[in-house]
């Protein structure tokens, strides 16, 4: 074995040449994976590049050798980067791609960067082995009889170049996620200056705020539905990164529609409003069930003075020995006259929606315990529904036992509003004559 091909444990000892080495085999098995995946369904691919196929498989070579000067590792994100936008059949354009590989908790899709994860991988790992270290290395190697690690310091100082950030704490040098927010800080920043508008900056704000992109974490199963066909998954992902959707074209409603297709969320004519609200009350009444509080949607015997009638009602009491009943819309965060709120933080065009709702019920406040739901279009939720989910969640799992059942219930949620967001934007287009008729 020639020395710039020595491993050990999986891990290059042999210096730089070393760690080229192995991440060219790296970068060769992606390639080859990269292939197989355009084969699969749009949802299954991005869920196995997401959680299997890239850093999953890389962080072991990350922790254990300073690879953050490799330039195949450039090389490999340039990979990731093409093997996403074939498989999302959206343009990774510098803006949509620096967005994407920010975690989805930060507004981004989790595909991260292998050269942002390199620098805190390697100094979260030599920081947490020191103790171990020193007690390996004979005393004359001991860091306190002045010999210490230059690639650490090396790594240290690139570190602190790209963060402009003081240390962290001793106690937590050893977390990886203590050298990563600094950088994911700087990244996150870049991403806002490069808003240019009302609605990018709304956009960022919302595709930020807690359970947007839960749909991003399900596991895909048909059985329980939480896989989402090709065209929804596409349009779902390219609205979260405002990345171009369709060809500029006009509306059934004779309005212009650009290339980001927003237009569909708010059309009044839009055929997947309707659909959107019906899979989401079907998932709450669902939820109620398996809370062991059995529900019916549109009670007739409730009615308001205007003769509307709320979406749900429990046929058991829900708190302080009142019936349920819930009214549910999803407001666009995009829309114009949303966009003035949008900005300000996340969720705030959901909690106006949920205050006008309870203002409209007002008379069926005093008989039954009345929540307004409301989910923006991109994520958000009101602070009365995300309350409300919590409250069913914890209740689903005192009756099954399952400790993620909020989990499930909120990656539920999001997949309807997304495939609803995705009849909206394909609503936009006039019908053309099928193949088969």
């Amino acid at each position: 074995m020639k020395p710039e091909q020595a491993v050990l444990l999986g891990a290059p000892v042999g210096g730089s040449t070393s760690v080229d080495h192995v991440l060219a085999s790296k970068l060769k098995e992606l390639h080859r994976l990269a292939e197989r995946l355009k084969q699969l369904n749009v949802h299954d691919a991005f869920f196995l590049l997401k959680n299997c196929f890239h850093i999953p498989k890389l962080l072991y070579t990350l922790r254990s050798a300073p690879c953050h000067n490799s330039t195949i590792l450039e090389q490999y994100d340039t990979a990731i980067r093409d093997t996403l936008q074939s498989v999302l059949n959206v343009r990774m354009t510098e803006s949509v791609w620096n967005q994407a590989v920010l975690p989805v908790s930060r507004g981004g899709l989790g595909i991260r960067a292998a050269t942002h994860v390199a620098l805190p991988a390697f100094l979260s790992s030599v920081t947490s082995a020191e103790s171990l270290t020193v007690q390996l290395l004979p005393p004359r190697l001991h860091p306190t009889a002045g010999i210490s690690d230059p690639l650490f310091e090396q790594a240290v100082i690139e570190w602190q170049l790209r963060s402009n950030a003081a240390l962290p704490n001793l106690p937590q040098r050893a977390i990886q996620k203590a050298w990563d927010s600094p950088l994911l800080d700087v990244v996150s920043a870049r991403v806002l200056s490069a808003a240019q508008t009302q609605a990018g900056f709304a956009r960022l704000t919302a595709a930020a705020a807690p359970f947007a992109g839960a749909f991003l974490e399900a596991i895909p199963c048909s059985a329980v539905g939480t896989r989402m066909d090709n065209s929804s998954f596409r349009i779902a992902a390219a609205l979260r990164l405002g990345a171009e959707i369709c060809s500029p074209h006009n509306c059934i409603c004779g309005a212009p529609v650009d290339s980001s297709g927003v237009h569909g969320l708010s059309c009044r004519k839009s055929s997947g409003r309707q659909i959107r609200h019906s899979a989401v009350n079907g998932i709450i009444k669902r939820a109620l069930a398996s809370a062991e509080v059995p529900a019916r949607l549109e009670p007739s015997s409730l009615s308001r003075d205007d003769g509307k009638r709320p979406d749900g009602m429990s046929l058991m009491p829900w708190k302080e020995g009142r019936c349920l009943i819930w009214d549910f819309t999803c407001a666009d965060t995009l829309a114009q006259s949303h966009l003035d709120r949008a900005v300000l933080r996340a969720a705030t065009v959901a909690d106006d929606a949920e205050q006008r709702k309870r203002q409209k019920y007002v008379s069926l406040s005093a008989t039954y315990y009345f929540v307004p739901i409301c989910i923006e279009t991109l994520g958000p939720m009101g602070e009365e529904a995300a309350a409300f989910f919590a409250d069913v969640g914890q209740r689903i799992a005192t009756a099954t036992g399952e400790p993620r059942s909020k989990t499930f219930l909120m990656q539920r949620l999001s997949i309807a509003v997304q495939q609803g967001n995705a009849a909206c934007v394909l609503g936009t287009v006039p019908m053309s004559t099928d193949l088969y008729i």
